[in-house]
């Protein structure tokens, strides 16, 4: 390969892709109406219906027990 065709090749492939790719982008943004969003708008998702066996309490296995924390140790200051 020529040292041209090399130095043509990998700067094209340094600049252009890079180029291509956000050109690219900015032309998806702009058809997407410009107003900064990411895709089209869509509308909010509402939370699925709780299903009557889902107000049940938890049973006792999956209740987090509380353990005693030990006390603080109080802090010694040393002499400098």
């Amino acid at each position: 390969m020529d040292p041209e065709v090399y130095i043509l090749l990998s700067g094209a492939l340094t600049f252009g892709v890079p180029v291509a790719l956000a050109v690219r982008e900015l032309l998806l943004l702009r058809r997407g109406g410009g107003d900064g969003s990411w895709g089209r708008d869509r509308a909010p998702e509402t939370p699925p219906a709780p299903t009557p066996a889902g107000n049940r309490p938890l049973p006792e296995c999956l209740i987090p027990k509380r353990s005693p924390r030990p006390a603080a140790r109080p802090r010694v200051l040393e002499d400098a």
